[in-house]
């Protein structure tokens, strides 16, 4: 059997050609793979990914470039869409002649006549002509679905094509990508701990802890057990667990992580060559602008004073007209940075500078950092504070 695979960077579409019928081992293969069947294109289709990837290049050696484009597939679907149409409404036309036929032979306003020879007959008539005007209803409300499908199918195509559509979808992408780049950066420093020379079984059970890292799986089963798992006590340990040596789950460790971070380097690998593509699509239309950096608002200055009297009052953003005043709070600038960034930020003052905040002892203070530089407070503007709260 000859297998030809092809790869289209305009939907991220991986496409097998088959010159037979798969057998059922290949094809439940082909299937868990990610791969769907399309009859009418004669084909298997999958969106990008390793898996499907690897069985591709198993099966015909290389994958090619896809010779048709979103545009041609998407004309192709809207001239089959179109011979549905055309079929549907020629039904529809044969229905309602044979209709037609059969009331043309009743005489115009002619009831069914009780009891009469000919009721029998007649009853049969009006039975199938309104099955046949049913049929023919049916037929041409699917008519009018399938030239419905035809337009969609094209404009479709032309959406995607869009610059802002490309350009949210490079964003997109590069979201992907900066999210296979965080797994990847995890995976690494988890093998690094993992392996480290000397662990002990303390140790990897503090680290078991926060990484929930698997071991073992159950076969024919969702059952799976963790670092955390098998380390514990056998008196705390399941029934099932089974037990390990530190040692073991180190071995476990050097085995799966490296396979892991190949995988994500496969997947930033992939997006970094859709970005590359979509990139120079969006460079050809002329459209480079919309997915270029936006420079960052200017921002009011963020000033280190200690306030009169010790506080710092401010309006609230919340409540227009309602004034707050903050007690300051002293610290140095290694306590601030401590800090969780949800539980810290600034305030707009007298509409000319900013001032840091923080949440201390549960209620918001304002921050005067002792090691850093002391700035002289400006003088009050005639115009007044919008109030409005940035984060720094």
């Amino acid at each position: 059997m000859i297998f030809t695979a092809t790869y289209s960077p305009d939907d991220n579409k991986l496409r097998l050609y088959a010159s037979g019928r798969l057998d059922p081992e290949l094809y439940q293969r082909v299937k868990s793979a990610g791969f769907q069947w399309a009859p009418k294109q004669d084909l298997f289709y999958a969106t990008w990914n390793p898996n499907a990837e690897d069985i591709l290049i198993e099966l015909a050696g290389e994958i090619e470039d896809e010779d048709k484009s979103l545009t041609d597939r998407a004309e192709e679907r809207a001239e089959r869409f179109d011979d549905y149409k055309e079929k549907r409404a020629d039904e529809a036309d044969r229905a309602r002649s044979a209709v037609s036929a059969i009331a043309d032979n009743i005489p115009f306003g002619q009831p069914i006549l009780v009891g009469h020879h000919s009721e029998r007959h007649a009853r049969k008539d009006a039975e199938r002509i309104e099955n046949g005007m049913r049929k023919t209803v049916q037929l041409w409300k699917t008519s009018q679905y399938w030239a419905g499908r035809a337009q969609a199918a094209l404009r479709h195509a032309k959406y995607k094509e869009l610059p802002q559509v490309r350009a949210r979808r490079i964003k997109t992408i590069e979201a992907d990508l900066r999210k296979q780049e965080r797994e990847q950066a995890e995976a690494e420093k988890w093998l690094k701990v993992w392996t480290k020379e000397g662990l002990t079984l303390e140790a990897a059970q503090t680290i078991a802890n926060y990484c929930h890292f698997t071991v073992e799986r159950v076969p024919d089963s969702t059952t799976y057990w963790t670092a955390y798992d098998v380390l514990r006590p056998d008196e705390d340990r399941y029934k099932a667990c089974p037990s390990y040596t530190v040692a073991q789950v180190q071995e476990k460790a050097r085995e799966a992580y490296p396979k892991h971070i190949a995988r994500c380097q496969r997947w930033i690998d992939h997006y970094n060559h859709r970005l590359t593509y979509e990139k120079a699509m969006l460079e050809e239309q002329g459209a480079s602008a919309l997915i270029a950096k936006q420079p960052r608002p200017a921002q009011l200055p963020l000033l280190n004073y200690r306030g009169a009297n010790g506080v710092i009052i401010h309006p609230n953003r919340y409540n227009r007209g309602q004034i707050d005043t903050l007690s300051q709070v002293d610290m140095t600038s290694e306590e601030y940075a401590r800090i969780d960034t949800n539980y810290k930020g600034t305030i707009i003052v007298e509409g000319s500078h900013r001032m840091r905040v923080a949440m201390v002892k549960h209620a918001r203070a304002a921050v005067f950092l002792t090691d850093s530089k002391t700035h002289v407070k400006p003088a009050s503007p005639s115009a007044t504070d919008s109030g409005k709260e940035v984060q720094p």
